[in-house]
């Protein structure tokens, strides 16, 4: 029986492989003229569904104008970053003059949409791109509204104007490492002492978390076990946000592993309308 070398077998192989194997890189444009490159986004040819005709006039000029604004500014960067898997600040100006932020909070500087139009708006973003919108959606529908329903008045005169005109941003610290199904289960406490409140735990997958300036976090209270509310600043001491790398989606989103030992939270950070697990079902 012969026995052929690897390097015999390597070039029997190659010989019998086709003869484009070799060729260059194909130009897809040239084979695919009607395809257009991410950066490049196709407008909108039509309203098949008449979908406009549900919409108020102040529904349809927001469509309008985020519509232009993302296929126009934010669609010719979003293939770059998501190469680079990093963020592009540079648009949150941009983002910010659409007035999405906040939805339907009114008051506080919010722009106070109906639902209807804050969703349009915010499926527009969508529409050109998904990591564009998961970022205005974990800090308009998560923490700022989480501010709007559960904090005090003082809170939301404090935190809410800014995070309206993305001068700060927010993230929303619920899942964590060994429950993030099962967010009820969560183990990060929180402890009473004079004047405020210690945080120990860690939490994972949380959009925004490596930049926010703001982070709502939702920690168990030791004395009564429920679920409480509070909000942290990003240099607090004890507070660590590690970016988690080589994801395969949402790769312009900055996840973040977050680890809390004894960060120390003032009285008047501590979201008085969280004091269960059901108090989430508010957001």
């Amino acid at each position: 029986m012969a026995i052929h070398s690897s390097s015999n077998q390597d070039d029997s192989s190659k010989r019998a492989m086709p003869s484009y194997f070799n060729l260059p890189p194909l130009d897809v444009s040239n084979a695919f003229p009607q395809a257009t490159p991410a950066s490049v986004f196709p407008p909108c040819a039509s309203d098949y569904f008449q979908f406009d005709d549900l919409l108020t006039p102040e529904e349809q000029a927001v469509r309008k104008k985020v519509r232009e604004c993302m296929e126009k500014e934010i669609a010719p960067v979003m293939t770059e970053y998501w190469e680079k898997a990093k963020f592009p600040f540079q648009c949150i100006p941009k983002l910010a003059a659409l007035r999405l932020a906040g939805g339907t909070i009114k008051g506080y500087g919010c722009p106070g949409l109906s639902i209807l139009g804050s969703a349009v708006g915010t499926a527009e973003v969508a529409r050109v791109d998904a990591s564009c919108s998961t970022f205005i959606l974990v800090h308009s529908s998560l923490a700022m509204l989480t501010i709007a329903l559960c904090g005090s008045e003082a809170q939301k005169q404090k935190y809410l104007p800014s995070l309206a005109q993305f001068q700060t941003i927010g993230c929303w610290g619920l899942t964590e490492p060994d429950y993030g199904s099962d967010a009820s289960a969560l183990k990060t406490t929180a402890t009473k002492v004079e004047g405020g409140w210690i945080l120990d735990g860690q939490k994972r997958w949380i959009g925004n978390s490596t930049f926010a300036d703001i982070l709502v976090i939702f920690a168990r209270n030791t004395s009564t076990n429920q679920i409480n509310g509070y909000i942290v600043k990003k240099d607090a001491p004890g507070l660590t946000v590690t970016k988690i790398e080589n994801k395969i989606g949402l790769r312009i989103v900055q996840n973040g592993d977050i680890v809390m030992k004894k960060v120390f939270i003032p009285d008047e950070d501590r979201l008085t309308g969280v004091n269960s697990f059901q108090d989430t079902n508010k957001v």
